[in-house]
């Protein structure tokens, strides 16, 4: 082969880079809130062809996540108990088509792909918003909705752009244009979560930042004093709450801080609707979507209640209640074991080789762990879910590229990812 063929074929290479594409496209359109037939449409469509194009990597790493795969085949199953079988079968389908998604994700995009694609991702629906000037009601007047539909959307959006903008940042294996637009898209993202009126992305955005960087100082230290200092860190928080506790700062003070009523703006009216229909079908619930969109006197008043007639659009803003109604306790310990793995095996990457794309996998997943009591993170073609599975499944790939011994092909036209001990789960590009 010569010089120039091979020079040609890495030109190629640069330029036809699909698995970075399809990340930032996904990752885009599922930010796109605002109802749309099209939206549902065209995500399933380059589902089925990425799904043709990655068939080979998605048979071979796919069959050993039998663990991840039991709660989507619950979600289908649910169907044949369900209150309303044809709706949880179609809604079924569209969440088993998410979740395939962040699973595509994971095993044909590197971990620096992965990161560098929620980047582009958020930072196309941030231009994308500030050009429509779409604004949304809040308690403190109208504030930037843009092209995702809500407050709570929009702040999600700030959130990520800042924290794959820390990522891409501070990773040197990044390209150079992409790291230098981060002086831009870090602090608009930071404002952005920060400045919508919703208190949990700002919160969550402090929260990402101090994990992401506490992660990245474990370079600095070996393996056991690495450990040393996480379990003293642990310790640490423990005596804090326990001190914040005698010291009489309790829930409704912590609220009265921050301006929030005693329900959190009526969560916890939901949350006590939703003790009873779990009570009512403990074990399997009442079928995935089956309450929200089925036609009980019971969910037109609750929907009626928060001013909604579309139980489409409609959530319990808690990840365990919402799937105990729908599917549950054989559901939510399935979905319980896969969160499980995602996050021991982010926090054994990161414990074993820091790195930004090691951090940033770890440090969201905790994130979306901590905020799952509070939102509702696996819905119907919802960026929370894609998320979730993309770092999740990301973080468990290097295992399973170890027990092939030999990493099987990405891509006809792109190089194998690298897996050394030096760089955990780094790449080439």
């Amino acid at each position: 082969m010569t010089r120039k063929h091979k020079s040609s074929q890495r030109s190629r290479r640069r330029l036809l880079n699909y698995p970075l594409a399809a990340t930032t496209f996904f990752f885009a359109i599922f930010n796109v809130q605002i109802f749309s037939l099209i939206i549902p449409l065209l995500i399933m469509a380059v589902t089925g062809l990425c799904a043709l194009k990655f068939h080979r990597e998605l048979v071979g790493y796919g069959a050993e996540l039998k663990v991840v795969l039991i709660f989507p085949a619950i979600v289908m199953l649910s169907a044949t108990w369900s209150d309303v079988p044809t709706i949880s079968l179609w809604y079924g389908i569209q969440l088993l088509v998410t979740i395939f998604v962040g699973i595509l994700i994971g095993i044909c995009a590197t971990s620096r792909e992965i990161v560098r694609g929620i980047y582009y991702a958020m930072a196309i629906v941030v231009i994308a918003s500030l050009i429509s000037g779409q604004t949304g009601p809040s308690a403190a007047g109208p504030v930037l909705i843009g092209i995702t539909g809500s407050k709570d959307a929009m702040g999600f959006v700030g959130l990520t752009l800042f924290a794959a903008a820390l990522g891409v940042a501070t990773d040197a294996g990044q390209p150079t244009f992409s790291r230098l637009s981060t002086l831009v898209f870090l602090p608009l993202g930071a404002g952005i979560a920060a400045g919508v009126e919703a208190l949990s992305s700002a919160l969550a955005a402090v929260g990402f930042a101090l994990a992401f960087l506490g992660f990245l100082t474990l370079k600095r230290f070996d393996r056991w004093s690495r450990w040393t200092f996480v379990v003293i860190g642990l310790i640490a928080v423990m005596f804090a709450a326990l001190a914040l506790a005698g010291m009489g700062f309790s829930s409704d003070r912590v609220l009265a801080a921050f301006n929030k009523d005693p329900t959190l703006t009526g969560r916890t009216t939901l949350w006590d609707w939703a003790d009873i229909w779990i009570s009512r079908a403990p074990l399997l619930g009442h079928g995935y979507k089956a309450f929200w969109l089925g036609d009980s006197n019971e969910t037109a008043s609750v929907l009626s209640m928060f001013g909604q007639t579309d139980g489409r659009v409609f959530q319990f803003h808690n990840t365990f209640r919402e799937i105990l109604v729908d599917l549950g306790w054989l559901g939510l310990l399935a979905f319980l074991a896969a969160a499980l793995v995602f996050v021991y095996f982010a926090l054994m990457n990161v414990m074993n080789f820091p790195s930004s794309t090691t951090a940033f996998f770890a440090s969201m997943l905790l994130l979306l762990v901590a905020r799952s009591p509070f939102e509702s993170i696996v819905l119907v073609f919802y960026p929370y879910t894609v998320l979730f599975y993309a770092c999740g499944i990301a973080s468990l790939m290097p295992r399973l590229k170890l027990r092939h011994r030999t990493p099987m092909p990405r891509w006809p036209s792109l190089p194998n990812a690298e897996l050394t001990p030096s760089v955990g789960i780094q790449q080439t590009r």
